[in-house]
């Protein structure tokens, strides 16, 4: 089977632990529709008896951010992982959406931290949703390019040759 082409975004999943909250913070303060839930009680996949609440809030690009609250299911504890590291980005259209994003979350009780430049490509404005998922609220300011993709792919061989990994031959 020989697989082409690029793949899109149907929808990222995080847990919940308050579908209320959830639901309030993703339709009333970041403006994205309620899509659908689905409710069950085994996992499909599997069928483990595991009853839970499967939530999709929809993005302008067409895919979605969505939820599972599981029964029983606690929080975990911390694994080491810097809280910064995994998160969602999400474009906006300017810096000046990114300011009126700014405002609407402070008003919103929404701590934020940014607006930050990266390197002059993009802006970023940090934030954690209900359940702990930190969101990037981001514009770019231009198209990467083929000055991009070959310094990447310098810092991408040089990292791997650091440390000992192994890249495929065929990535030049």
């Amino acid at each position: 089977m020989n697989v082409r082409g690029p793949i899109s975004m149907n929808h990222l999943a995080y847990p919940t632990w308050d579908s209320a909250a959830t639901y309030r913070f993703y339709t009333e303060v970041l403006g994205c529709p309620f899509i659908a839930a689905i409710q069950v009680d085994a996992v499909p996949s599997t069928g483990d008896p595991t009853p839970f609440l499967h939530t999709f809030y929809g993005l302008s690009s067409g895919g979605c951010i969505a939820f599972f609250e599981v029964d029983g299911l606690e929080r975990p504890q911390p694994d080491g992982v810097p809280s910064w590291l995994r998160h969602v980005a999400l474009d906006v259209e300017s810096v000046g959406d990114l300011e009126r994003w700014r405002e609407h979350l402070l008003a919103h009780g929404v701590d934020t931290v940014g607006a930050v430049d990266h390197d002059g490509t993009w802006t970023s404005l940090y934030l954690f949703d209900p359940n702990g998922v930190r969101i990037e609220l981001t514009v770019q300011s231009r198209e990467l390019d083929a000055d991009d993709y070959a310094q990447g792919l310098g810092s991408l061989h040089k990292w791997c040759a650091a440390r000992g990994q192994m890249l495929p031959e065929s990535v030049a």
